[in-house]
């Protein structure tokens, strides 16, 4: 249950919510204070709140559930696998803004997420290829340059 818990948080944390964001986005059907003690396990999670939590971040009860136990630090292959908490402990860039910008759309559009971690397909990489090359903003020479500096990548072990 623990391990919901913190799944949850990160979703809402990387949606950018606060605990009253939540509740907004909620249109009140989960306080701040009730989102808060949820998370930190004050306050049993009945099957129905998950569910209503799960609808309202856009994520899929399955991403909750699953064990990420089998994944450990390694070099990128086709599809790549991201840490989410060691990506955003990283120093503002605008490589990381872009990156967490891109990531965030996913979870939005397909729900594609893990909870801690985030799966990228081979279109997704190339395309942020792409915006790595064009953006005015980023300094470095390559995503997948970036990327191996970063020490975010993971692999199953």
């Amino acid at each position: 249950m623990r391990e919901i818990r913190v799944r949850i948080r990160a979703a809402r944390v990387a949606q950018g919510w606060s605990l009253a964001d939540f509740e907004i986005q909620s249109g009140g059907a989960i306080t701040a204070v009730a989102m808060g003690s949820y998370e930190r396990g004050g306050r049993t999670l009945s099957t129905p709140k998950l569910l209503t939590i799960c609808q309202i971040l856009g994520i899929p009860l399955l991403h909750l559930l699953e064990s990420d136990h089998s994944l450990v630090s390694g070099t990128v292959f086709e599809r790549h696998i991201y840490d989410l908490r060691a990506l955003q402990g990283l120093p503002a860039s605008f490589e990381k803004s872009h990156l967490l910008s891109y990531i965030h759309q996913i979870i939005k559009e397909r729900g594609d997420w893990k909870g801690e971690v985030i799966s990228l397909r081979k279109s997704d990489v190339e395309n942020l290829t792409r915006i790595f090359a064009v953006s005015q903003d980023i300094k470095s020479p390559s995503y997948l340059s970036w990327l191996k500096e970063q020490g975010v990548s993971l692999v199953k072990n």
